[in-house]
């Protein structure tokens, strides 16, 4: 008997729990919403503090980077060419242009070109070491290590990279908070681009070189790439032959200073392209293999 009253109360507690379950939502939903409503509210909330917070970093940062480099000493040397100044101003232009379409697309454009120029600057003076990709992180240590930036262009490209992932892969914030970043970002890229550095740019591609001095005997399997040097200032400029089994190279194309140490050519003699005379190319060099900046 007494088993069976149990059983009893258990199935007539069973049919009124859903009873009592919706009685209560529909009693209490109003305070259950505005609970609802707080809780997310709260959360939202901190991930704002948090994106404004990393926003607040990133704009100190890029204003102490532009005060540094604003103070730097500018030798006549190291004036940018009239080229280089309208290429970099093509490019701040472009990523402003696109901003005022669409911020997150211009902030992604904005990550690209500093990745680019980072690793360019490396690549021309020598020290990418046959690397095709370098983290812009990891590329702005390198360069610090070598030529000592300004002491907040480190700490503001990490501010810079945290924002991004934030607003770009975090989905978090909004156009005006996009734009902060572009702004400081922005300002980030001309410290880059004041930096000086030399170009090698190709003169000639595929010069005969021969192993004789007066130049009747080809080298076999090597040709002369002859490279015009502009000096930071682009006032400057100069030629050198070197040595390369390579044959993709383009005229007018900048490359980087890189070099396969495997191989070492003898000494060779080539005409001049300009004024046909036979000088010699090199007494001994190894083979340059930079690779055009401009190829992805």
């Amino acid at each position: 008997m007494l088993t069976e009253i149990a059983a009893l109360l258990q199935a007539i507690a069973s049919l009124l729990w859903p009873l009592f379950a919706f009685t209560a939502l529909f009693v209490f939903r109003a305070q259950i919403v505005d609970l609802a409503k707080r809780l997310r509210r709260g959360k939202l909330l901190g991930q704002e503090i948090e994106l404004n917070e990393s926003l607040n970093r990133l704009d100190a940062s890029a204003v102490s980077v532009e005060q540094e480099v604003a103070a730097l000493p500018v030798l006549a040397s190291e004036v940018s060419t009239v080229e280089t100044l309208a290429e970099e101003a093509s490019v701040v232009r472009d990523i402003g242009v696109e901003a005022s379409r669409s911020p997150k697309a211009a902030l992604v454009l904005l990550a690209i070109e500093l990745e680019k120029l980072a690793s360019e600057i490396l690549a021309t003076t020598g020290h990418l070491q046959g690397r095709k990709y370098l983290p812009v992180t990891r590329a702005i240590e390198e360069l610090d290590q070598k030529f000592g930036l300004p002491k907040h262009v480190l700490s503001s490209l990490k501010f810079f990279w945290e924002a991004r992932n934030r607003l770009i892969h975090g989905g978090e914030g909004t156009d005006d908070d996009i734009l902060r970043a572009v702004d400081s970002g922005l300002t980030i890229l001309k410290a880059l681009q004041a930096m000086p550095r030399e170009a090698n740019v190709v003169f000639e591609p595929a010069a005969i070189v021969y192993s004789d001095a007066e130049a009747t005997v080809p080298m076999p399997g090597v040709k002369g790439l002859i490279l015009e040097n502009s000096g930071p200032g682009g006032v400057t400029k100069t030629r050198h032959i070197f040595p390369t089994t390579l044959n993709h190279y383009r005229k007018g194309h900048r490359v980087a200073w890189e070099w396969n140490m495997g191989r070492v050519f003898g000494p060779a003699w080539y005409k001049d392209p300009v004024t046909g005379q036979v000088r010699q190319a090199w007494l001994s060099s190894v083979e340059f293999v930079g690779r055009h900046l401009d190829d992805p």
